[in-house]
């Protein structure tokens, strides 16, 4: 005669040990997983002339929780806020605030960059930028960005080609 294992039924397990089971199912069914409440934040970024930044993103770095909310300077100098669900905001509290621009130039022969419209690089930087602005539940949350230019350039033009 061979070894035979024994068979032990599922049913005997204790009510405790199901009960565990169907929380942890329900907690993984709900997402759960994440705890922060987001609110609508949007606004415009603009240069201290009032022009707007027409292009580059705009990202909010909570100070409170490890967690940043990012959007996309449209032409007009807007944006919309997402840090979990498109456009679903940012965190209540303080933020460090940046606006970063990528302008590439490398290889790009008989190509000059011209200043206007050009977001001083300090500002890409949370140790540099010097923005803070807080995100309040229940508001509007309506804020606005102010920059200034590279190297004191002005940053006003009627005709700005430079991303057409």
């Amino acid at each position: 005669m061979g070894f035979q294992m024994p068979i032990r039924s599922c049913s005997r397990r204790s009510p405790a040990v199901h009960a565990l089971f169907a929380w942890g199912l329900l907690l993984s069914l709900t997402g759960c997983s994440n705890p922060l409440r987001t609110y609508p934040v949007s606004g415009k970024v603009v240069f201290d002339d009032g022009s707007p930044v027409r292009v580059g993103t705009i990202e909010f770095k909570s100070m409170d929780h490890q967690v940043q909310a990012r959007g996309t300077i449209e032409r007009d100098g807007s944006y919309h806020l997402t840090t979990f669900q498109e456009n679903d905001g940012a965190v209540a509290g303080r933020h460090r605030v940046v606006v970063v621009q990528m302008i590439v130039v490398e290889d790009a022969p008989g190509i000059k960059v011209g200043k206007r419209g050009v977001v001083h690089p300090k500002f890409n930087s949370y140790s540099t930028s010097g923005l803070e602005l807080e995100v309040v539940p229940g508001e509007p949350n309506n804020l606005v960005v102010t920059v200034t230019g590279i190297e004191g350039a002005p940053a006003k033009e009627d005709h700005d080609h430079s991303h057409e």
